[in-house]
């Protein structure tokens, strides 16, 4: 029996000596765990990516998981870790892993500046999880259990195997197979290797602390939502109220032309493109007059615009005034005839007279700037007339036939100048001849 006992050992340790090399955890060697699997590299890669979804994500709990022992881990919350692999060829068929576990959680101190996300470290728990996950997926990919067995690791804290009682043991030596690996077993590995029945340690049960932190998430989003949807509702209500220019003529179609003057054979200015828009001064006829840019102006066609209240057609805007309400004054008669006053530009000239009468009873702070405003229409109707039939006068004048009288006069040059952009309103207003001018209040007399 002496002599069977030494032998026994000795064989023993001679089979075992391997198994128990890869037994032995790397990790001790790193801060990071390494592990050494009995596949190729290209296996383990293409096992790492199928648990890749694994190696990163939120911890429910840090307890167990952070080794934190100079402050409670009660003060952290929101914890995430994240896994760093590495997969590096060792020996022939043999592949070695490491991992290293990276965890971040929220920090609240009572003193909100102090607060923020720092780093914890790892007790090496997911780490291991990480291994033992790989070595599944690795077993399930083969059928020799002996490589199963070979990529997983012993807790060196569990106790060695019983020795073989003595009145078990005969005269002779039980045979070598008894002591080899029982890797030719279909059965698979013995229960030395069999790893121990472990709980999903990513998984826990919902806790208490938990529910509350859910529950308070859930809340604060209602709360941002309910903001979002009032300020979402306020600004609809700004857009619905918010008034819309009604003076501008936007281009239906690109290369719309617009003209020098309101006429086919005038030159063009420019071709405008689709949904340009323009402020409308006026209308003659089929034409609007458009500003273009400070005092340069031009003329469209009102078929090829629209405007934001429908087609552009402001009959009875003149010279940049939207005049909606009903007109005040009618003409009653026109002549042409010379100009009778003393006003050095017309004196002696031929001019187009137009005698005007009241439509209706006009307020006294009103009648001036009625007056005006017609006196721009009449203006504008002239100059038409007169450039379409090339009549031979030299101005335009509009009399007021009322009990306190007044005219105004302008030259066809100044009408020509004002109508093409190159006079703005008021410089038109200053080359005007008006009598008496405190009846009319114009801007440029005031």
């Amino acid at each position: 029996m002496k002599e069977i006992f030494p032998g026994l050992f000795a064989i023993c340790a001679v089979l075992l000596a391997p198994w128990l090399w890869l037994a032995v955890p790397i990790a001790a060697q790193s801060p990071s765990l390494e592990r050494v699997f009995q596949h190729s590299k290209p296996e383990v890669e293409r096992a790492v990516e199928e648990i890749h979804a694994t190696v990163g994500g939120r911890l429910p709990i840090l307890d167990g998981f952070v080794d934190q022992k100079d402050q409670a881990v009660d003060h952290y919350e929101r914890g995430y870790y994240q896994c760093v692999v590495q997969v590096i060829s060792a020996a022939q068929g043999q592949t070695l892993v490491r991992v290293s576990a990276k965890i971040t959680a929220w920090y609240a101190d009572p003193n909100p500046a102090q607060s923020g996300y720092r780093v914890l470290p790892s007790n090496g728990r997911l780490e291991t999880d990480l291994l033992d996950r790989l070595g599944e997926a690795l077993a399930a990919k083969t059928a020799s259990p002996a490589t199963v067995r070979e990529e997983r690791t012993i807790d060196t804290q569990r106790s060695p195997p019983a020795p073989v009682p003595a009145q078990s043991m005969g005269k002779t030596p039980p045979p070598a197979v008894s002591l080899t690996l029982p890797s030719a077993s279909p059965l698979g590995p013995p229960a030395l290797d069999r790893p121990l029945p472990r709980a999903e340690p990513l998984a826990p049960a919902p806790t208490e602390a938990d529910l509350n932190l859910a529950k308070q998430q859930r809340s604060e989003t209602e709360k941002r939502i309910e903001g979002l949807s009032s300020e979402a509702r306020n600004l609809e209500e700004i857009l619905h109220n918010q008034a819309h220019p009604t003076d501008l003529a936007i281009v239906r179609k690109p290369g719309t032309p617009v003209m020098a003057r309101p006429q086919a054979d005038s030159p063009m200015l420019f071709s405008a493109d689709a949904e340009d828009e323009f402020q409308i001064l006026g209308n003659q006829g089929t034409w609007v007059h458009v500003q273009i840019s400070g005092t340069s102006r031009g003329w469209i066609l009102r078929a090829d615009l629209d405007s934001p209240g429908g087609p552009a057609d402001n009959s009875n805007k003149v010279g940049g005034s939207n005049a909606t309400r009903a007109p005040v004054f009618h003409v009653a008669r026109e002549e042409t005839d010379n100009f009778a006053g003393d006003w050095k530009p017309l004196n002696g000239k031929a001019v187009r007279i137009i005698w005007t009468e009241p439509a209706s009873t006009l307020g006294k702070s009103s009648a001036g700037s009625a007056r005006r405003e017609f006196a721009k229409s009449v203006f504008l109707k002239a100059y038409s007339e007169i450039s379409s039939s090339q009549q031979t006068v030299a101005g335009v004048v509009v009399v007021f036939d009322t009990p306190d009288g007044g005219q105004i006069a302008v030259t066809l040059e100044t009408l020509r100048l004002w109508q093409g952009g190159s006079l703005s309103e008021s410089s038109f207003w200053e080359q005007c001849s008006i009598d008496p001018p405190e009846l009319f209040e114009s801007p440029a007399r005031n």
